[in-house]
Order: C-alpha cells, then structure tokens, then sequence
C-alpha cells in the first residue's frame, strides 16, 4: 500500500474506526447540516461532487469521500483522477455483486485508485454477505460497506476474514436507544465503523463516541438525548 494511501486512510480511520455520513439526498441547503455533522465528531461524509462543491467552506475536519457513481448506480459522475484533484481523502463505489457491468466498473476504478494512491470504499449489494464481501476484497477495495443481512455471528465471521475494514451500513429507523443498540451491535460483532444517515447532532455524537470511545450504550443514549453538543476547541 502506497504511503499516500496509508495517510489518507488514516483520517478516515483515525484509530482504527470510523464514522461516516452520508449525504445523498439533499434537496435544501446542505451547508447546515454538514456543519452539524462536523460539530458531531463524525470522521467523513459521503457526498456527491456537486454537494462537495457546495460545502468545501464547512466542512472543518471531515474527511470527504467522494462517490463515483450516484446512490442509484447511476452512471460514473468522477473519475479516480478526478476525485484526487478536488481534494478527496477516498472515493466509494456503489456495486451490485449479480451485475456484470458494475463488477467490470469495480475493476476498472480498483486499478486506477491502485495506480493513483487512492482508497476505494465499494458499497457492494447482494444477499450472501460472505460472497459479496470476498468479492470486494478480490477487486481490491481497501474498505467495505455492507447491510448485514444475516445474523451477527455470520457478520463477525465474514469481518474477521476479509483482511481489510469492513463498515456496517446502518439504516435503522426505530427509536434512538435502538439505533444506538444496532451501531453497538456491529461493533461488537467486528465492524471497524458505521456508515449512518444524517441524524440530530446529538444523537450522531453519541454514535461516535461508541465508535471512538467504547462507551456504553446507555452512556451514548444520554449523550444523543442532552440538548447539545459543545463546539470543538
């Protein structure tokens, strides 16, 4: 792995874990939110080079991986080549493991990302969690974002042998204490971060400090329930 690789990982991973946040489906003014995500402690958003060019200004500390492709696998809206020039810490790939043309996609942006230091993050869909994951890890994704499909004893054995960081897609919309449960469920289970949609800043400061602090999960739930979270120094 290529030394710009590595320090770039690094920021997404700062000690081995991470938090990210993704930024799909903005239809108002992003520049609130992403600030609120940056006050939150989270590690990353990922965005869109259109929404990137909105919220360059705010972004403070997170880390920006860029999409390739649109959350509905549109066609490529980057190349690797260019997701590296804006300034990017990763880009992510959104795969289907069952379509042809996305897995030729994967291996076309793996050999340019390889060639140009970059972490890739493929966000790989399919129903056998073992398949897709060995997939992805074949293409040479440095990261895998992944649904757990099966139960947790399925995901924490297909974590330990995937040889890189396997990120759990977190789509729960139960209550608070029930997500703060699931996050800390695919902790336990070998996920090496989160990927969680935009919540209130309260609630995605306690994901972090489950991510980065280990703390229980009745401690992250009165973080997520206090009535703000203080502004970093």
């Amino acid at each position: 792995m290529t030394l710009g690789k590595l320090l770039r990982l690094r920021r997404i991973f700062p000690n081995g874990r991470a938090l990210i946040v993704p930024l799909d489906h903005l239809t108002d003014d992003p520049v609130p939110l992403v600030r609120s995500v940056a006050r939150s402690g989270a590690d990353g958003v990922a965005l869109s080079p259109g929404v990137l060019e909105r919220v360059t200004e705010d972004l403070a500390g997170l880390a920006v991986i860029l999409r390739l492709n649109g959350s509905k696998r549109t066609s490529q809206l980057v190349s690797v080549q260019g997701a590296l020039e804006m300034g990017a810490e990763a880009v992510l790939l959104r795969v289907d493991a069952h379509d042809p043309r996305d897995l030729e996609r994967l291996g076309h942006v793996t050999e340019d990302a390889r060639r140009l230091g970059m972490p890739i993050i493929t966000e790989i869909l399919g129903e056998d969690l073992p398949a897709v994951v060995t997939i992805a890890a074949e293409y040479g994704a440095d990261a895998i974002e992944t649904q757990i499909m099966g139960n947790f004893a399925d995901f924490r054995q297909t974590a330990r042998t995937a040889g890189r960081p396997v990120l759990a897609s977190v789509s729960e919309t139960g209550s608070v204490s029930h997500l703060l449960g699931f996050v800390n469920d695919c902790l336990e289970s070998g996920a090496q971060g989160v990927v969680v949609e935009p919540q209130a800043e309260t609630v995605l400061a306690g994901i972090s400090a489950l991510v980065h602090q280990g703390i229980s999960v009745s401690e992250a739930l009165a973080m997520a329930e206090s009535e703000r979270v203080a502004a970093p120094e």
